[in-house]
């Protein structure tokens, strides 16, 4: 979190009241409770239903577009089988709110006419999707990626509806020439073509869900080799990508981490485990480097001196660096115990140096939090300011460590997706909240919306009329029933006087299907009616915005304050009763209780980002004392623009750290807007005008002003 930059009191800094009106009617949506991105029909699986589609992952593209895949393991109608099976590819360009299909990704077999690819008929499952943050060998920056497991055809489906063709399978199959290949995209995701192989294995021998059992007649060996689970990220000017192997391997070097492969792979007793490794790549040849160990799982005692590592199969690779100079590795674990675990280490690429893993439950914990999610499937991801979130399988929470550091303790936050394997998560520029992708139920994958804290759009301090007070968490920032033992913890406090300063600021938000939603700083948690029932009396407390209808309504007075109405109840209205008591809703009260000044958090240098920055804001050359000419235009992926028609609030900021108020300014229809600039702010200054908006990223540029009272 950054709530040192926020720790100075508004006045100290503002040459003027900030004293806003609300811009209601928001230009960018924001859906917290989600919807269905795919559900599985009548069509036939090649394996068992509950689980024909799996295993979401997602990506953010410069332009701004997220986009998904996952497996669909359908019956491909052209062949009956899985040859020509296909990687489905939807977008989102309104940053997570709804999903469309985009693009197909057909298998190497049917992108190339090369004949290595020959035999790689289908592109199956375990996608990941990975947009280049820099150039990497021949690759640019921003080149969509995508690894995932392609194979031939299944064999044990084949087999059995040779024999019966009524049979239908309820579990995995086997397959040949399993493989993890790379593709490529340099139009946002609508066509691909087929870089290589990253790495290969060989039969699928019923892995995972029937392993050893469902093995094709062709499978003479009954060989179990697949490879899953490919994590790509850039690493020393290198792509590197971490996978799950089944390849039977005796060992590793331990100077280099190389691992070293059964000699008898393919034809010996299969071991049934699985190790986590990984290759690295330049983006010039067409070769990967050996594969080098990452996690070696139990030794297997295979019998005749021969022993395998892979025992415990771990599996499902995640990699994040930490704000101390680490790295961490989550990963699951089927060898006894907890069944998700991490592992430490100094350097990415020598995981096999540090210890076997140690479980996540053991991770310290802020009060109140449980400790975090186990089932398997776990995912871990970095935030831009040095947050880590952490889920899994076993709970449709999320943990948040504040601090970013491999030792920092982690905050259990309620979401509003369901628990479900392989969830995945997705930071969004342009929102600042979290997409989520999960899979629940028979093959259904749903998408929703969380709200963290430290998100995009304007915050405010609610000024209570009649107390003076401000609307706080007493430096709560995840949800009341988490960590504050069950009790609501919205109340009154005194301005500036919380320990966490954040958490006296709030969006104001409009919610998708009207109403209004207000939402913390500090931890996104809404400003809750306790046990949802709208009745009086009834206190207030943090929450997941978990409504699509909103909270409150707000109704504005004649002198400008503003009345938050229950939008369950229209009698009854958000309430400050006294100085330092908790919120509740009451009846109707005349004695300024109710009524509440919204004040406008000032941007400090800090928000000032390098990706914040408009070089079209300021349209000319600005004057002392001048109207000064601002183009505000910004669209969302889709081209809306996101300004039209809206009101901002902008503020001069100097060099040595004063900020003037410069108060509201409405945009016309082609984002266009005007500002003065008070005869306070001196010739020769050089200043930075930004403008804050309550639904979209603030904007900025910096200009110097010069000694005519007029623009040139």
């Amino acid at each position: 979190m950054q709530s040192k930059r926020l720790g100075k009191a508004l006045g100290t800094f503002v040459a003027a009241s900030a004293m806003v009106a609300i811009p209601m009617g928001g230009a960018q949506a924001y859906n917290p409770t989600g919807g269905i991105l795919y559900q599985l029909g009548d069509e036939p699986c090649l394996k068992g239903r509950g689980n024909c589609a799996i295993y979401p992952k997602s990506t953010q593209l410069p332009s701004g577009r997220l986009v998904a895949s996952f497996e669909k393991a359908t019956v491909v109608p052209q062949t009956g089988s899985a040859d020509q099976e296909t990687l489905p590819i939807y977008k989102s360009d309104d940053h997570g709110t709804s999903w469309q299909h985009l693009s197909e990704v057909k298998a190497p077999a049917y992108l190339s006419s090369a004949p290595r690819y020959a035999k790689y008929k289908s592109n199956w499952g375990s996608p990941y999707l990975y947009a280049l943050p820099q150039d990497v060998g021949n690759l640019r920056k921003g080149t969509l990626l995508l690894a995932s497991v392609v194979t031939g055809d299944d064999a044990y489906y084949n087999e059995h509806k040779a024999a019966d063709p009524n049979w239908t399978p309820s579990n995995d199959g086997d397959r040949p020439d399993m493989a993890l290949a790379l593709y490529s995209s340099t139009d946002d995701g609508a066509t691909w073509k087929v870089l290589n192989v990253i790495a290969t294995g060989g039969w699928q021998g019923g892995s995972a869900g029937a392993i050893g059992r469902n093995v094709a007649g062709a499978n003479k060996y009954k060989q179990v080799d697949p490879l899953w689970e490919p994590y790509l990220m850039v690493h020393d000017g290198r792509l590197v990508c971490y996978y799950s192997d089944e390849n039977d391997y005796t060992g590793f070097d331990p100077v280099t981490g190389v691992a070293k492969v059964d000699p008898d792979n393919d034809t010996a007793t299969d071991s049934h485990g699985q190790i986590l490794v990984h290759k690295t790549w330049d983006g010039l040849g067409a070769q990967w480097s050996e594969p080098v160990l990452d996690v070696a799982g139990l030794t297997l005692d295979m019998g005749g001196g021969r022993k395998e590592i892979g025992g415990g199969r771990p599996g499902m690779t995640n990699v994040v660096p930490t704000t101390d100079g680490k790295w961490l590795l989550t990963y699951e674990w089927w060898g006894g115990g907890v069944n998700t675990r991490y592992v430490i280490a100094d350097d990415p690429l020598k995981f096999y140096e540090g210890s076997a893993g140690n479980p996540v439950t053991a991770l310290p914990l802020a009060a109140g939090s449980r400790p975090l999610a186990t089932g398997g499937s776990p995912v871990i991801i970095g935030l831009p300011d040095g947050r880590l979130v952490y889920n899994a399988a076993g709970s449709g929470n999320v943990w948040v460590n504040e601090s970013g550091r491999s030792d920092g303790e982690w905050k259990e936050y309620q979401t509003t997706s369901r628990n479900g394997y392989s969830r995945n998560l997705q930071y969004v520029e342009g929102t600042g909240r979290l997409s989520i992708l999960n899979n629940q139920d028979t093959s259904t994958l749903a998408y929703a919306e969380v709200d963290l804290g430290d998100s995009e759009g304007a915050y405010y301090q609610l000024v209570n009329r009649r107390t003076g007070q401000v609307i706080g968490t007493g430096s709560k920032t995840n949800d009341a029933n988490i960590g504050n033992g069950d009790v609501p913890d919205v109340v009154m406090e005194d301005r500036g006087s919380a320990a966490n300063k954040d958490t006296q600021y709030w969006h104001v938000v409009d919610a998708p299907k009207g109403g209004t939603t207000l939402l913390n700083k500090a931890g996104g948690r809404m400003a809750g009616i306790w046990t949802g029932n709208a009745t009086a009396g009834q206190k207030i407390g943090q929450w997941v915005d978990n409504s699509a209808t909103g909270v409150w309504k707000v109704v504005k007075t004649a002198d400008g304050y503003y009345k938050f109405q229950a939008a369950k109840n229209t009698s009854l209205y958000l309430t400050g009763a006294s100085r330092g008591a908790p919120l509740t809703l009451q009846n109707t009260a005349g004695d300024g209780s109710q009524e509440w000044q919204l004040v406008q958090l000032a941007p400090t240098a800090a928000d000032l980002t390098k990706s914040r920055r408009s070089q079209q804001l300021i349209a000319s050359s600005v004057g002392k004392n001048a109207t000064v000419r601002l183009n505000a235009a910004a669209s969302d992926p889709a081209g809306t623009a996101l300004h039209a028609n809206r009101t901002g609030h902008a503020y001069a900021l100097a060099s040595h750290g004063e900020v003037t108020d410069l108060g509201p300014v409405s945009f016309d229809e082609a984002q266009q807007g005007t500002v003065m600039l008070p005869a306070t702010i001196p010739a020769g200054r050089k200043i930075k005008i930004a403008v804050a908006f309550d639904d979209s990223p603030l904007m900025w540029d910096a200009v110097t002003v010069r000694a005519a009272t007029t623009e040139r």
